[in-house]
């Protein structure tokens, strides 16, 4: 994963900015050592850059809602190693004492970007929200009931989009309306549609803009699809691929139920209990959840399990179907992709090397 960017806009340093291998320290002393242990370690929990730094804000996840980060796993990043060649946990909690930004865990060996600095206010449509949460809760209602915005809405939705990263490219010649509604290829899936002067639609992901807007709220990773997560639910098939001939589906057919106005307080381990309890232990196989919509997909290991589910209609779930047809087909080819995604040279380790952390990864701080 390229880490140029954390790089170049990092505050000026006494020692030259580039890779370990290219860069020569010039810190003569150890408090000169000291002063730049602490500058770089708070320019990767500043906003300029933790907003943008997936790697880094995943490993507080990690540790949600403590958020703190292994002070090892700062100093095997290639900058701190040119500052710090040792990677002295102690050394690197020591330079941090007295910080305005950063606090040390008391094992001094960890860290994290004070909380009351995660907190923002923001103000969209004239009302002002403090959390993603918040600006999730205020936008849903919207999606739900469909149809064209009206004015107060479309101005909370206009001064949202403006945090989009392509807030202009969405705008184009100007927006005459907007609407909730959905995209042709993912039609179980809501979001906002812009429709503009020039007579052209686009819709856009709120959700990016609400992570744009809160780069610094993170929120624990349960409810989220990783990487990871679909390549596990991959593995957990029976090589369907291997099992059929050409042109035949890749994938086993009436395994998916969709769950629409998913019922507030459902998580995915609630969910792989009801469905288990009326099937069997076992039977559930992953289990999504879509941020920012009450919209959830469940995979069973069988046709049949998925069947049985889907009569029982477990209590306190929401509205139950099976997922069929063109809907079905694209679903797995959006997992599919996911998992392609994962790999080659657009995975974690880049073009200069395989795994973790590896070639073109995490180094490149």
């Amino acid at each position: 994963r390229e880490r140029v960017m954390s790089d170049a806009a990092a505050p000026t340093l006494s020692f030259v900015p580039g890779e370990a291998g290219e860069a020569k320290a010039t810190l003569g002393s150890e408090q000169e050592r000291a002063d730049a242990i602490k500058r770089q370690v708070e320019f990767y929990f500043s906003e300029q850059n933790l907003g943008k730094d997936k790697f880094l804000r995943a490993e507080m996840t990690k540790t949600a809602p403590e958020n703190w980060v292994d002070i090892s796993v700062l100093s095997s990043f290639n900058r701190m190693k040119v500052i710090l060649p040792s990677g002295d946990v102690a050394e690197v909690a020591a330079a941090l004492k007295g910080s305005e930004v950063v606090e040390v865990s008391p094992c001094g060996k960890k860290v994290r970007r004070f909380p009351h600095l995660l907190k923002k206010e923001v103000t969209l449509g004239g009302k002002k929200f403090t959390s993603r949460s918040e600006v999730i809760s205020h936008a849903r209602p919207m999606l739900e009931k469909g149809g064209e915005l009206s004015e107060e809405d479309a101005t909370f939705v206009k001064d949202l989009l403006s945090h989009h990263a392509n807030a202009a490219t969405k705008v184009g010649p100007g927006i005459k309306s907007i609407k909730a509604g959905c995209n042709p290829k993912w039609p179980d899936t809501k979001c906002f549609v812009l429709s503009r002067t020039d007579g052209t639609e686009d819709d856009f992901s709120y959700i990016k803009c609400v992570n744009l807007l809160f780069p610094l709220e993170v929120e624990p990773s349960a409810g989220r699809v990783t990487r990871g997560m679909k390549r596990k639910a991959e593995a957990d098939l029976d090589d369907p691929v291997a099992k059929r001939g050409p042109g035949e589906p890749t994938y086993t057919k009436g395994t998916i139920l969709v769950i629409k106005g998913l019922v507030e307080g459902n998580d995915i381990g609630s969910l792989k209990d009801k469905f288990n309890t009326v099937t069997s232990a076992g039977a559930v196989k992953f289990v999504e959840l879509v941020e920012g919509q009450p919209l959830a997909y469940v995979r069973f290991s069988t046709p049949e399990s998925a069947a049985k589910a889907l009569e029982a209609k477990p209590e306190g779930v929401g509205e139950l179907s099976l997922l069929e047809g063109d809907d079905e087909k694209a679903y797995w080819d959006k997992i599919g992709s996911s998992v392609g995604r994962g790999g080659g040279n657009k995975g974690r380790g880049g073009k200069g090397g395989k795994g973790r952390g590896r070639g073109r990864g995490r180094g490149r701080r």
